[in-house]
């Protein structure tokens, strides 16, 4: 009897424990739902996440938009120096290289000397200008003494206004031979040294009146040159000119200020942001092409004067169907395996993830191509909650 009563004790306990297991089973399965990120499809492109998660982080949503784009122009191009930051360093005056201290590539500062050379011709007018000077001192002192007599009466007035005439001379001719010493690129140390006994002539410096990169250099030890011989080219790299050639139907859509986007050809980097600087005036009558210049800033030195570029100019609103293009904002889209998705916000609450096609990027905005449709709830903020969300599925 004892035995009955022991078993029915545990068949009761048994049934209890089933009853609750499918209890707790139906409980979370029709009243839990939302606990924890689950797939609703086999390829897992459907999902919901847990209430916790978007209490969380909350979401928001924009919807394909058809946007009126700015015409680009793709143009190729050239990149050249900026003239206004350039230099043609050379001697002014004829003789003979004895050093050159600078080597291409090499960044100098407005002053500095790259070259020096040897010049009889400096020498004589080193040697004109040391005379002259001389010869000033002298009159000077002829003329105080001129001046101190007239005013005793012991000598005439004639006598020294010819005393003061001759100085007055002198002093121009000097002057005359220090501006050309000056011309000849001596500076006032240089003069100072002249005039302490040290000829310049000797050695010369040829200094750059830029600073900047030494982009060329023609000079060589030992050579002849005269003041037509460019000898080094100085250029200030940090900002470069383009030039683009654009066609005459193409130039209503290009102003003055309208920025530009510029690639170098072949490389991989992200593009450089320009300006459009110049506007030609004529047109060629045979190409049917005006130029226009790009100015760019160039701190890294990813361009170099001679390369060629493919630059994106931006030009003027186009109002036509044709250039219009469904956008989304660049930051509703996702990198995975290589392809781009977006998510979706369901009318049930659930979430998708979905495969787009991509076009033109504009700004902040993308064209996108396929795999979306106009009406679908796309989540912007918080997207990469649910692109970590998809990844643990």
């Amino acid at each position: 009897m004892q035995n009955e009563l022991n078993l029915k004790k545990i068949r009761n306990i048994s049934i209890l424990v089933l009853l609750g297991s499918l209890l707790y089973f139906g409980y979370t399965k029709f009243f839990g739902a939302g606990k924890k990120t689950e797939a609703l499809t086999e390829d897992k492109s459907k999902f919901i996440i847990s209430n916790e998660i978007q209490k969380n982080h909350p979401f928001s949503v924009v919807y394909l938009q058809e946007k009126a784009l700015e015409e680009e122009l793709q143009l190729p191009g050239t990149v050249s120096y900026d003239m206004n930051n350039v230099a043609k360093v050379g001697s002014r005056v004829n003789g003979r290289i004895l050093q050159v201290f600078v080597k291409e590539g090499q960044y100098v500062k407005k002053g500095t000397a790259i070259a020096s050379i040897q010049s009889v011709d400096l020498g004589t007018t080193e040697a004109n200008y040391l005379k002259a000077r001389a010869r000033l001192e002298a009159l000077k002192v002829q003329a105080d003494r001129a001046k101190d007599l007239y005013e005793r009466k012991v000598t005439s007035a004639k006598d020294y206004e010819m005393s003061l005439m001759d100085y007055k001379s002198v002093k121009a001719e000097m002057e005359t031979s220090r501006n050309a010493l000056e011309n000849l690129g001596l500076n006032e140390a240089e003069i100072a040294n002249l005039e302490a006994g040290k000829y310049n002539s000797k050695n010369l410096f040829i200094r750059t009146p830029i600073s900047g990169t030494v982009t060329e250099r023609e000079a060589i030890i030992g050579q002849a040159v005269n003041a037509r011989d460019n000898l080094f080219t100085v250029a200030d790299l940090s900002v470069l000119w383009i030039n683009l050639e654009v066609y005459e139907k193409d130039l209503a859509s290009i102003r003055m200020g309208n920025e530009a986007k510029v690639i170098p050809i072949g490389s991989k980097d992200e593009s450089l942001k320009a300006v459009v600087s110049h506007v030609g005036d004529i047109i060629d009558p045979v190409k049917k092409t005006a130029e226009i210049r790009l100015e760019v800033r160039n701190s890294k030195g990813r361009l170099r004067p001679g390369q060629s570029v493919t630059a994106t100019v931006v030009g003027a609103m186009v109002a036509s169907s044709v250039n219009k293009a469904k956008v989304i904002p660049a930051g509703c889209i996702h990198k995975i395996e290589g392809e781009n998705y977006i998510f979706v916000r369901n009318g049930d609450g659930s979430f998708s993830a979905k495969k787009i096609g991509l076009g033109k990027l504009y700004d902040n905005w993308v064209e996108v191509t396929e795999g979306v449709a106009s009406g679908e709830a796309i989540v912007e903020e918080g997207s990469f909650v649910l692109k970590s969300e998809y990844l643990k599925l």
